[in-house]
C-alpha cells in the first residue's frame, strides 16, 4: 500500500480536486499527473465522470510531494522518499544526500554561467595569434599519472607542494621559473586522463613516490596564448588545430601547458596566462 491510500475517517467529507489543490498548492494538472504516476492516488474516482476526491489526511501527503517537489527532488524520488517519513532517521540520511548532489548541481551550475559570461567577453576580442619555435630542452622534475579528468591536474600540483615541504624532498632553490603540464592522451577523454605536471630543476633527486627527473628534448611546436581561466582554453587548441591544418603540418608528440602566470602564482584567473604548445612536424 503505497502512503497516497489512507484510511476516511469516519463523518470525513471528500475534497473535491479544486478544493484540494488551493489548499495544498498543487495545481489540479500535477496532481493529475501524480495520480497517473502512481504517487498520489485520489480516495475516490467516479466511475462515470472520472471525478477525483482527495480526504483531508491526503494534504499532509501532498505537502510533503510538494517540498519535496521543490527541494529538487524528482517523481522517481519522491516516490523513494515519502515512505521514509515513517522512519525520520533513515530519511534525514537520505535527505543528505541528496542535498550533497544539490551542492554539486550547483558547482556546475556555477561553471556554467562562467563559461556562459567568458563566452560573451570573447566577442569583443581578437583572435588568439598562432606562432611557431622550437621549445628548448629541459630538465624537469615531474610527477606522471592517470587522473579521474582533467580538473584533477590540480591533486597533482598539490603532492609537488607536499614534496617540496618535506625536509628530504626537492631543494626549492633548485627550481626555475618553467612550470607546465604534459598530456599524453591521443584523444580528448572524459576521464582516465594521463598527464604529467613539470618543473625545471637543477638539483639532484632519487625517484619516488611517482616523482622522477625528466629530459624533455628540443621540439618544434606550434603554439598560442590563453589568457584567463581554464573553462576556455579549449578555444586556443581549437585555433592550434586549425592553424596546423591549414600549413600542412601534423601533430608530432603530446600536447603541453606553459603556465606563465598560474593558479600557484595568481589568485584571480583573469590574469592567468598559458602558453598552449603543439609539437609539429
Amino acid at each position: 500500500m503505497s502512503e497516497s491510500t489512507v484510511t476516511r475517517a469516519a463523518g470525513a467529507r471528500l475534497l473535491s480536486i479544486g478544493e484540494f489543490s488551493r489548499y495544498v498548492g498543487i495545481s489540479v494538472r500535477m496532481l493529475r499527473h501524480y495520480d497517473e504516476r502512481g504517487l498520489l492516488t485520489p480516495a475516490s474516482v467516479d466511475a462515470f465522470t472520472s471525478y477525483r476526491r482527495y480526504t483531508p489526511d491526503q494534504l499532509r501527503v501532498a505537502g510533503r510531494i510538494r517540498t519535496l517537489r521543490d527541494a529538487g527532488c524528482g517523481i522517481s524520488l519522491i516516490a523513494e522518499l515519502l515512505p521514509l517519513f515513517a522512519t525520520p532517521h533513515v530519511l534525514r540520511a537520505r535527505l543528505a544526500q541528496h542535498a550533497a548532489s544539490l551542492e554539486t548541481a550547483a558547482a556546475e551550475l556555477h561553471a556554467q554561467q562562467r563559461l556562459t559570461l567568458s563566452l560573451a567577453d570573447a566577442l569583443d576580442t581578437s583572435s588568439a595569434v598562432v606562432g611557431e619555435r622550437v621549445f628548448p630542452a629541459v630538465r624537469t622534475l615531474r610527477l606522471r599519472r592517470t587522473v579521474a579528468c582533467y580538473p584533477a591536474e590540480g591533486e597533482l600540483w598539490a603532492d609537488l607542494r607536499d614534496l617540496i615541504a618535506r625536509p628530504d624532498g626537492a631543494d626549492p632553490a633548485r627550481f626555475g621559473e618553467l612550470v607546465g603540464a604534459t598530456y599524453f592522451d591521443e584523444e580528448f577523454r572524459d576521464d582516465d586522463v594521463e598527464m604529467a605536471i613539470w618543473r625545471d630543476y637543477s638539483g639532484p633527486f632519487s625517484p619516488r613516490d611517482g616523482f622522477d627527473i625528466a629530459e624533455l628534448p628540443a621540439q618544434r611546436v606550434a603554439w598560442t596564448t590563453h589568457r584567463g581561466d581554464f573553462d576556455t582554453i579549449g578555444r586556443a587548441t581549437e585555433i592550434l588545430g586549425t592553424w596546423i591544418a591549414e600549413h600542412g603540418f601534423a601533430r608530432a608528440g603530446a600536447l603541453f601547458n606553459v603556465y606563465v602566470v598560474g593558479p600557484g602564482r595568481e589568485s584571480d584567473p583573469a590574469k592567468w596566462v598559458t602558453e598552449v604548445n603543439v609539437p609539429i612536424a
